[in-house]
């Protein structure tokens, strides 16, 4: 019985040793002077087979290192030459992911930056390519395996482009703002900066109710100034922040004369107010103040404090709202709606400022030209209690 055990288990122990004998070279240490002119071993015939033009055999070695000789010395510049040839095959897509092996496997590897290189490359040609999602894609596996990378500024900012393109708004400011966060003394710092101003004045722009974008591209833009001062973009923020100025001045006016031509004073004097207060030392804002006083003088403080104390109905915000888009739309090129007669710039308005630059690939200063006019920004919010509107008919 004993014997027969012991035959069993030798038997055993042979067949385990034999079925794991593919995997034995694999597990062996590094240190290990055979396991290592083995792996040489296959770099060279690798290397011999380039030599000689054969790609696919070529291709076929280096996998057989990198799968059976993971730790040798070696393994990360084959890993790095199976990268190189799919490339040289076109296969990018292979290419990329035996770059992504290194970076994972390799971290600590000589070759690391090369793969990195690489592979930044070969997500560039996307977006050349308007591939603006696959871009995206990889920038994202790149500085997941290589966030510290040299070239993670640089591939942080073009993640946010790419997701720009594809009008991914908000993932596009997170993006620039890592580059912020995460690489404040880059060169690229700035271009992130003044980049999350554009995406929210493209926000701004495509929306008619909310204001949230259009004033955080302000804040954006004063931020921008304040910290790049000398950057070759101040000039283009500064004109960007006076056209947002004029044409908020445009909306209030708009909207405090058409009140102060049918008489309701009360709602006149609250757009005048809003308009002194956005913009004080304006001119706009000078014109508004006169007016305001020869309102008081004429109707009496009472009688506009009074409209002021009374809250806003469900059909007064509806009608509230009503005129706000008739402010806003009207005067719009692509403008479909029935004509509004009742909403006109009042003659003394000032012209309509330069159209923004709002382009996510006009990353440079423009200079020289008159832009065509602009479309009006949404009306600002209103203030929480407002005396009733009129009728419109």
């Amino acid at each position: 019985m004993y014997r027969t055990r012991l035959f069993a288990g030798l038997t055993a122990a042979l067949f385990a040793a034999g079925a794991a004998s593919g995997s034995l070279r694999a597990q062996e240490p590094a240190t290990t002077g055979a396991y290592n002119d083995e792996a040489a071993g296959y770099f060279q015939q690798a290397q011999e087979w380039e030599e000689a033009g054969n790609t696919k055999q070529a291709i076929a070695t280096y996998r057989t290192l990198v799968r059976d000789y993971p730790i040798a010395p070696s393994a990360p510049a084959a890993q790095l030459r199976l990268g190189e040839l799919y490339d040289s095959l076109g296969n990018s897509k292979r290419a990329f992911d035996s770059y992504q092996k290194l970076l994972e496997n390799f971290p600590q590897a000589r070759e690391f930056d090369r793969a990195v290189e690489a592979q930044v490359a070969i997500a560039d040609a996307q977006m050349d390519n308007r591939r603006y999602e696959q871009a995206a894609e990889m920038y994202t596996s790149i500085l997941a395996a290589a966030p510290f990378a040299k070239f993670a500024p640089s591939v942080q900012f073009k993640l946010g482009q790419a997701l720009e393109n594809q009008k991914e708004y908000e993932k596009a400011v997170s993006a620039y703002q890592v580059v912020l966060d995460r690489y404040p003394n880059s060169s690229l710092a700035a271009d992130a900066l003044y980049q999350i101003g554009y995406v929210q004045l493209t926000e701004a722009e495509g929306r008619s109710q909310d204001l949230s974008a259009a004033i955080d591209a302000k804040n954006t833009f004063e931020e921008f100034l304040i910290e790049f001062p000398q950057n070759e973009k101040a000039a283009q923020a500064r004109e960007n922040l006076d056209t947002m100025t004029g044409r908020e001045a445009f909306d209030l006016l708009s909207i405090a004369k058409f009140y102060d031509r049918k008489t309701d004073y009360r709602a006149a004097v609250i757009y005048y107010s809003d308009l002194v207060r956005r913009q004080p030392g304006s001119p706009d804002a000078e014109l508004a103040g006169a007016r305001i006083e020869e309102i008081r003088a004429t109707v009496g403080e009472d009688e506009l404090r009074a409209g002021s104390e009374r809250a806003e109905t469900g059909v007064r915000a509806a009608m509230r709202r009503r005129l706000q888009n008739q402010v806003q739309t009207s005067s719009l090129s692509n403008y479909a709606g029935p004509p509004v007669s009742t909403v006109k710039p009042p003659e003394e308005l000032p012209a309509p400022r330069p159209q923004l630059r709002t382009s996510s690939n006009d990353m440079r200063p423009q200079g020289g030209g008159n832009p065509a006019p602009a479309d009006l920004l949404p009306a600002p919010d209103l203030p929480p209690v407002e005396p009733e509107l009129p009728s419109f008919e």
